[in-house]
């Protein structure tokens, strides 16, 4: 288990998915005019404000979607992290993810933090994005490359004290290690997607949709079941009773192109919207799958083991070797989990969104509300509301405020900017774990730059 920890808390880049990424297009009569936007919805009109683009907290940004109408063709290149977790202070994460010394401080924290119970969820993505708009039809072809990973873990208490201070801090006590629920995905994706536009008059409507192929790279998944571990005083035995599941796509060190399992996922988002007076989004991203066929390795098994005088080794070091390395004879060794390598097959966690925007004050404000939920153990739906304000039609400030998921409390703030081939936005939707990561759990941070041509 405790390499799981390890690799857990460990990934690389997001960029937002395609086809949720849309906005209202919104029309400026100058700078020096009335800053009322005229709705344009056959036309990707000039200079707007960065209307309607909010309709997610984290990876669908401040960014300025829309064409100009001498422009068809957009490249967008962005990354994206975050991680959320019930007690994990952000500066244990980064020390595991970057291989740096964790300090007892730290693990005394988040000890002191977790309640009764490990959440810890994390991405980290990045990629290229192109588009092109189709002016006869309307409809917004997209294509993109992503490398993506994701973690998320869930376990008792318990779990976390044995890894981090060792079956030694139980002596004479039993260690709850059941309900452990470990998954990572590391993988390539490459999309293709549509965004179309409807206008009824009054109302409008707005779908996208966009499939990927997945090239996996690696996964992993632990699962227990009832598992303990007893320490007798002085350390005379130590008694393990497990049940145990896991497996994962390759038994080394995965490399960038391998193909060591493939899959498919797919995006969807539903929009309507009454011009430029509010809109309201449905976004179900990631609901995929992926299968492994070619170097997959397994373990499974119940049982109870009894080892006299024995220490448990480093379970931070935990991979799919740790139990071939032990050295026991061989009736210790016949009631541990047995090996195989058998093809399998995992859901990824897919993202349901439910967001609604509404512009105030002139259209200077825009203010958005949303809840999200994400199909991995234990989590709780996280909602958040947020004020973008426009310092300028083409320049905007926001920030947010969110709770739930695996997470406390989140305070974001972003900055976005546009200009005629250019745009960029970066921002945070958790400033308080960047700003104290030896205190606050989790962090956020993306960037996007893009340009229309």
């Amino acid at each position: 288990m405790r390499k799981l920890f390890l690799a857990f808390i460990t990934s690389t880049c997001i960029l937002p998915l395609f086809a949720q990424d849309s906005t209202a297009a919104v029309k400026i009569k100058s700078e020096t005019d009335s800053i009322k936007p005229v709705c344009v919805l056959k036309s990707h009109a000039a200079k707007r404000f960065l209307l309607y683009n909010y309709t997610q907290l984290g990876s669908n940004n401040p960014f300025n979607l829309e064409f100009r109408d001498d422009a068809s063709n957009r490249i967008i290149v962005g990354a994206d992290f975050y991680s959320n977790s019930k007690g994990v202070p952000a500066g244990f994460a980064f020390n595991l993810l970057f291989n740096k010394p964790i300090s007892n401080a730290l693990i005394n924290r988040a000890d002191k933090q977790l309640g009764n119970y490990l959440k810890y969820d994390e991405s980290l993505n990045g990629g290229l994005t192109y588009e092109h708009y189709f002016k006869k039809t309307g409809i917004t072809l997209v294509a993109g490359y992503n490398y993506r990973q994701m973690l998320d873990i869930t376990g008792p208490k318990q779990a976390f004290e044995t890894i981090f201070y060792g079956n030694a801090r139980f002596e004479g006590d039993t260690a709850n290690l059941s309900n452990i629920k470990a998954n990572y995905y590391n993988y390539n994706q490459y999309s293709l997607g549509i965004i179309k536009r409807i206008d009824y008059g009054n109302y409008q409507m707005e779908f996208g949709f966009t499939g990927s192929f997945l090239q996996v790279i690696n996964n992993l998944n632990l699962e227990t079941g009832p598992t303990s571990i007893y320490t007798a005083p002085y350390g005379e035995y130590v008694d393990i009773n497990y049940n145990l599941t896991y497996n994962s796509a390759t038994a080394g060190a995965a490399k960038f192109g391998s193909l060591n399992g493939v899959g498919a996922s797919g995006d969807f988002n539903l929009s309507f919207y009454n011009k430029d007076k509010w809109k309201i989004s449905i976004d179900v991203r990631d609901v995929g799958i992926m299968t492994f066929r070619k170097y997959e390795v397994n373990y499974s098994g119940s049982n109870n083991i009894n080892f006299q005088g024995f220490a448990i080794p480093n379970l931070l070091q935990f991979s799919s070797q740790t139990f071939d390395t032990l050295n026991l004879d061989s009736a210790l060794l016949s009631k541990l989990p047995s090996k195989s390598n058998n093809q399998y097959s995992v859901f990824l966690p897919f993202t349901a969104d439910l967001i609604f925007s509404k512009p105030l004050l002139n259209d200077r404000l825009v203010l958005t509300a949303g809840v999200m939920y994400k199909h991995i153990p234990n989590y709780n739906a996280y909602g958040y509301v947020k004020a973008n304000y426009f310092i300028t039609p083409d320049m905007l400030i926001s920030a947010s405020a969110g709770a739930g998921g695996y997470s406390l409390f989140d305070l974001g703030f972003e900055f976005a900017k546009t200009w005629k081939y250019f745009d960029v936005a970066v921002g945070s939707s958790n400033l308080i774990g960047l700003i104290a990561p030896a205190y606050y759990s989790g962090g956020a941070l993306y960037l996007k730059l893009g340009a229309t041509f």
